[in-house]
């Protein structure tokens, strides 16, 4: 089985290193691979291959130029807003320790 076969190559017998793989596909599309099996003289499996490589040349050529979304990143990590504090921000701006200071009234 050549792994670059092309519609146009199907009826004609050449072996190629394989692989198996297994997948789930709707009743119709088995079918649909069956008929055209039947009709061009060739193996299920050289349809599925042929197929595939005729649907990644399409793809390729489509996807030419693209790039990935850009990533939003964490935010920075935030620290207490009081002065000269640089613990991490818990909670309304302030350090576990200011927070709770603030709630005390304290701060």
């Amino acid at each position: 089985m050549r792994s670059d076969l092309r519609l146009k190559d199907l009826g004609k017998s050449e072996r190629a290193v394989s692989k198996l793989m297994n997948v789930k596909i709707p009743t119709d599309v088995s079918d649909a691979i069956h008929r055209v099996a039947k009709e061009m003289g060739a193996s299920k499996t050289e349809v599925v291959i042929a197929l595939l490589n005729e649907g990644l040349d399409v793809t390729t050529d489509a996807l030419k130029g693209w790039k990935p979304p850009k990533i939003d990143l964490p935010p920075p990590k935030r620290t207490c807003t009081v002065k000269g504090c640089n613990r991490a921000y818990v909670a309304k701006g302030f350090c576990a320790s200011h927070y709770q200071a603030a709630r005390r009234g304290t701060l």
